[in-house]
């Protein structure tokens, strides 16, 4: 039987890209929700068999969502489909019929140019050969990917289909940083939509800190709205509870103590310079826990119901997991709250059927970058970005004027 265009409901079309093994977040109809509040409008577009599948439904056999912005000016538009297609790249059928389809919705748009950057492995043989016969050219990324590609090629992807074996494989510094995290006085805790604000405040502390412009409070509202009511979407918040980290500071005291207690015995005992070192870097210890005891005292004043310290949003797309957005306060980093988020996130996720954790790009700062590297993660490198010229020379044109605005 013959693929032909099919009309989808939004469900229908979501169920297939989070089914799919080349499915992605960014190509559910809430990303286009999520995009409109910047400027861009979406399609969507789907292929198959009609009639032909379970019950005499449609067999679908591939879609795409198709943002589409367009100049101030001219009549013409970019039309992008982020992480798309949604197709079996080795199904020549599937994809000239999804291709025609695309171009077609795209031309009605005053679509001149289209750009796609697939979630598929480079090292995947079909899908260059797929796209570069069918008249698309790879983007060379050059020296700065960031300000060339729409989305990063490289990924950090921790798998968390086995929590247990990961734990393990973490080094042993990550293991002691989740563990002070877990004794520090530190409360995790999954929020919704009016906690949306005390996140905010840490993205802003974020971005002055780290020299980068943020998001308005706006898009992270419009992305909980279009996201939550398929529970697809997960804003954390770390708090430091500052009465349980004076507590937890205070039973640790207790713990150094006893423990040079015995050590100054067994130094008058056994006299040495391991036992002198010993004794004297458990009296700093101690001096050092009674100062933070104090501090989480006089805190507690300031703030009675705790100080958030860490939060993030974490997106997921059936099995896929996406750690989209993560802040931090400038007080307290010593407590390893990240740390605590993160691996709560994995349990939670892991619990709902999530086995990956896309910790996003490579080309991130080197404090943040460092970070992602102590969950153990596969560095996953996709095919890239293609584009195709629907219409020759005003694509060009358009093409020109993306590259131009990306690299300002």
């Amino acid at each position: 039987m013959a693929l032909s265009a099919l009309s989808l409901t939004e469900r229908e079309h979501d169920d297939f890209v989070r089914d799919h093994p080349n499915g992605h977040l960014m190509q559910t109809t809430p990303w286009g929700k999520e995009k409109e509040h910047t400027g861009w409008t979406w399609k969507t577009v789907a292929v198959g068999r009609k009639g032909a599948g379970p019950d005499g439904a449609d067999e679908v056999t591939g879609a795409a969502l198709i943002l589409f912005r367009r100049t101030p000016v001219v009549p013409m538009a970019l039309a992008y489909c982020p992480r798309g297609f949604v197709v079996d790249w080795a199904d020549a059928e599937a994809v000239d019929a999804l291709l025609a389809e695309v171009t077609k919705v795209a031309k009605e748009n005053r679509g001149v140019l289209l750009r796609i950057d697939p979630a598929v492995r480079i090292d995947n043989p079909d899908i260059r050969p797929a796209l570069e016969s069918r008249g698309f050219t790879r983007t060379d990324p050059g020296d700065d990917a960031a300000k060339t590609l729409a989305q990063p090629a490289l990924r950090m992807v921790t798998d968390i289909s086995d929590l247990e074996a990961l734990h393990k494989d973490l080094t042993q510094g990550t293991r002691q940083s989740i563990r002070k995290a877990e004794k520090s006085g530190l409360v995790y805790e999954s929020v919704g939509r009016d906690k949306i604000p005390a996140f905010y405040e840490l993205m802003k502390t974020t971005g002055a800190r780290d020299g980068f412009g943020i998001r308005s409070m706006e898009y992270f509202t419009t992305l909980y709205d279009v996201l939550s009511p398929t529970d697809d979407i997960v804003i954390s918040l770390v708090k430091l509870d500052h009465g349980a980290a004076a507590e937890a500071a205070r039973a640790k005291l207790e713990d150094l103590r006893g423990q040079l207690e015995k050590a100054a015995a067994k130094r008058e005992k056994y006299p040495s310079e391991k036992a002198d070192r010993q004794v004297a870097g458990l009296e700093e210890s101690i001096e050092k826990n009674e100062g933070s005891a104090a501090e989480f005292e006089a805190s507690h004043a300031k703030h009675p119901d705790g100080q958030y310290l860490a939060g993030s949003v974490f997106a997921t797309c059936g099995t896929r997991g996406s750690y989209l957005y993560a802040a931090s306060s400038d007080e307290h980093r010593n407590l390893r709250p990240n740390y605590l988020m993160v691996w709560q996130i994995m349990q939670d996720a892991a619990a709902k059927g999530v086995t990956t954790f896309d910790f996003g790009g490579i080309d991130a700062s080197e404090g943040l970058e460092e970070f992602k590297r102590q969950w153990n993660p596969e560095r996953r490198e996709y095919a890239g970005e293609f584009t195709k010229q629907l219409r020759p020379l005003s694509g060009r044109l358009i093409d020109l004027a993306v590259r131009v605005y990306k690299r300002r």
